[in-house]
């Protein structure tokens, strides 16, 4: 069973990345691969939106953390 990727754009004259930083429109060949099926979760862009919201959701540490 296929599936698209949660973030892309339904409107066919858009087809923006809701998961790119910078709203980019994805390659035929990048919606082919990741974006029009179940693979979507192997996309480098997704997978650094999740990574940049792992990081932001982390407390920040302080350098004075790892001083003895």
């Amino acid at each position: 069973m296929e599936r698209e990727c949660p973030y892309i754009e339904t409107r066919p004259e858009d087809f923006v990345c809701g998961a790119s930083v910078t709203s980019m429109v994805p390659s035929v060949s990048e919606f082919t691969t990741y974006c029009g099926s179940e693979d979507h979760y192997r996309c480098p862009i997704l997978l650094a939106r999740v990574l940049r919201e792992a990081s932001s959701a982390r407390p920040q540490r302080t350098s004075s953390a790892f001083c003895r």
